[in-house]
């Protein structure tokens, strides 16, 4: 084999290399992101579930109380129940499956 040739080989095994690393690394990312929006998913699904009857109650004492002119205002008025408002923190993040999409999220941060 010529030095030319032998040259060009050593090139394209270093591309290919090269080449291989960032499709392991983009497939890696791409499976953390996809596990990280999972976690994600089932962390607001367990805070709705506890979100939910807390904001059909407001919503029932609201229509009670005529606080807004009808139940589609009152439903709006309480749509964003247990999201952040001001300077309240947002409702349920302590949950298990909110802590662990908090905990991946960080531990994939550090990688």
């Amino acid at each position: 084999m010529s030095k030319t040739t032998e040259f060009i080989v050593r090139q394209l095994l270093l591309l290919l290399s090269v080449l291989l690393v960032l499709t392991n690394e983009s497939m890696a990312d791409r499976s953390s992101e996809q596990t990280q929006a999972q976690l994600d998913r089932a962390c607001e699904m367990a805070r709705e579930a506890k979100l939910a009857p807390m904001r059909e109650k407001f919503i029932g004492e609201c229509v009670k109380n005529k606080e807004q002119p009808d139940r589609r205002s009152c439903e709006a008025f309480y749509a964003d129940f247990g999201a952040q408002s001001g300077n309240r923190a947002p409702l349920f993040y302590d949950l298990p499956e909110c802590v662990e999409a908090f905990d991946f999220q960080n531990s994939q941060r550090k990688r």
